[in-house]
């Protein structure tokens, strides 16, 4: 049985490192441990800025390592994603004796931290805990600026999707039923993920550090956009 909070987190890294050793470079074991580095780097800041703010930081920890274990763009079966992460996340935590209060709060989390969920659910940042919403913006803070467009390009190269395509627009507006079937039969391009989803991340963040440093990333993603399409344009 592990015996502190730190031997949990460890061991979950350990875990979560060996699980995703195959994923490509988008969705790999670095991008998770920058989400855990950034979602306890929100943690701190939002508590500085209330310090009245309550809040369980394990469950922060344990969640942004824990987030891309099952992942709509890879699984096979995309029927029952949230059956298999409380499968998985049963399976690690049984050994430890682990609260099942806090096993359901994680498993909360992964099962709504993405983009595809927030479409089918309407969800806005005053509906979500506070857990939530650091994990999810750190997670939508690694999928803009220079660190985005890098595994945008990775994903791209991964799914064998073009770059670029001039008679293929992006969908304005698009809905959870467009994201998944898009998804599903693998369509689009990597600069239509741009406008369809990567420059409309910084209206999405529920934290106020959030917003400052997806605004700057934003910004970056705006300078490449506009050379990209300057060099397309013949």
């Amino acid at each position: 049985m592990v015996s502190s909070d730190q031997d949990i987190i460890n061991e979950a890294k350990c875990f979560v490192k060996e699980s995703m050793r195959s994923n490509d470079p988008s969705h790999d074991w670095n991008h998770v441990e920058r989400v855990y580095k950034m979602a306890v780097y929100l943690s701190t800041q939002e508590k500085k800025l209330n310090p009245n703010l309550n809040f369980d930081i394990e469950v922060v920890e344990l969640a942004a390592l824990f987030h891309d274990i099952v992942d709509f763009k890879y699984n096979i079966d995309k029927s029952n994603l949230d059956d298999i992460s409380e499968k998985i996340l049963k399976q690690f935590f049984g050994k430890f004796n682990y609260p099942k209060e806090k096993i359901d709060k994680i498993l909360n989390i992964i099962s709504n931290i993405s983009w595809r969920k927030e479409l089918e659910l309407s969800s806005r940042p005053g509906d979500v805990p506070f857990e939530l919403k650091v994990v999810r913006d750190a997670d939508r803070l690694d999928a803009i600026g220079a660190v985005g467009i890098a595994r945008c390009m990775a994903f791209t190269g991964a799914k064998n999707r073009p770059i670029f395509q001039a008679d293929l627009k992006p969908i304005e507006n698009m809905t959870a039923e467009q994201y998944n079937k898009q998804t599903i039969k693998n369509e689009s391009t990597a600069i239509n993920h741009f406008y369809e989803k990567l420059i409309k991340i910084k209206d999405k963040m529920a934290t106020e550090t959030g917003k400052k440093l997806a605004l700057e990333r934003h910004n970056f993603m705006i300078e490449y956009l506009n050379q990209f399409n300057q060099e397309t344009k013949y």
